[in-house]
């Protein structure tokens, strides 16, 4: 048996996290991890009891929540041999996809059992570590604007109000940024290492995120009908052939302002304010997938 523990939100999924503890531990088992469960207890706990597992050798960390406990866990993880494994248990389980695992709990232990290890690109924003995005715009302020509370009780239902919201009484700014030293300019910005978006909507389909290179995604769009123009091309999946948007290989972005921006990183608001230093960081995730 490998050793490992299992660490996991207990507000996940509308605070039923806990209920499944038991079964998850005993399918990891079966997997083949004698596994630990280690709840978490405020912000930045994951990161702390992942980089104690790695320190004291353990092989693998399992992160059952969501992407922001996953989030936590590969920043306590990075650069060292112990090996990621992501139960997802969150509302929407971006790197669910990304894996390739199914979105119901038990379903993805059973897969992790015959995953294999893939070491995957971690992104920092600041001193952030981010697995998916960080991004500037609209979809930050949305972020802004969602009640955890609601977050809890309505699931991803909870998005919609806060949608609304955004896009009913965002400003819109004009972002300053610079891509590898070149100046530019939009009204939404998205530094992705992975292809996916908010679920699963394809925002940089040539993303990869074991390639060494972030992808910057530069919405030059004004206003709330721009806006609401370039959500539908993405829904269906045309918005990379629209003029004014532009797709960079890159490898580091700096976002300059306006000074009240936000900026979220994988579903977080980053702390603090612009400027925000974009770029990979220097050691990367050992992670269990099922993906080709």
């Amino acid at each position: 048996m490998r050793s490992a523990i299992l660490i996991y939100n207990p507000a996940a999924g509308r605070g039923r996290a806990g209920d499944r503890i038991e079964r998850l531990l005993e399918a990891l088992r079966t997997s083949g991890y004698d596994a630990e469960a280690r709840p978490t207890s405020a912000p930045g706990s994951a990161a702390q009891q992942a980089r104690d597992a790695a320190a004291a050798g353990t092989e693998a960390v399992f992160a059952f929540g969501g992407d922001g406990t996953l989030r936590e866990t590969a920043a306590g993880l990075l650069g060292s041999s112990t090996v990621l494994g992501f139960i997802p248990g969150g509302t929407i389980n971006v790197m669910t996809l990304t894996f390739g695992l199914p979105s119901r709990p038990l379903a993805a232990v059973e897969a992790l059992g015959r995953a294999s290890v893939r070491e995957l690109d971690v992104g920092l924003c600041n001193d952030e570590v981010f697995l998916m995005q960080a991004s500037a715009g609209v979809d930050a302020e949305l972020i802004r604007r969602l009640s955890p509370r609601l977050k809890r009780l309505a699931g991803g239902a909870a998005a919609v109000p806060a949608g609304l919201g955004a896009f009913a009484f965002y400003g819109y700014p004009r972002i300053s940024l610079s891509a590898d030293g070149e100046d530019l300019e939009g009204s939404l910005a998205v530094v992705t290492n992975i292809t996916f978006y908010g679920g699963r909507f394809l925002i940089q389909p040539d993303a990869r995120p074991d390639d060494g290179k972030l992808d910057l995604v530069l919405f030059r769009g004004k206003g709330r009908l721009a806006t609401l123009s370039f959500a539908r091309d993405l829904l269906f999946g045309r918005h990379l052939r629209r003029p004014d948007v532009e797709v960079r290989r890159v490898e580091e972005v700096r976002l300059e302002g306006p000074p009240n921006l936000d900026v979220q990183v994988d579903g977080d608001l980053m702390r603090g304010r612009p400027p925000a230093n974009i770029r990979l960081a220097p050691g990367r995730v050992r992670v269990l997938t099922v993906a080709p």
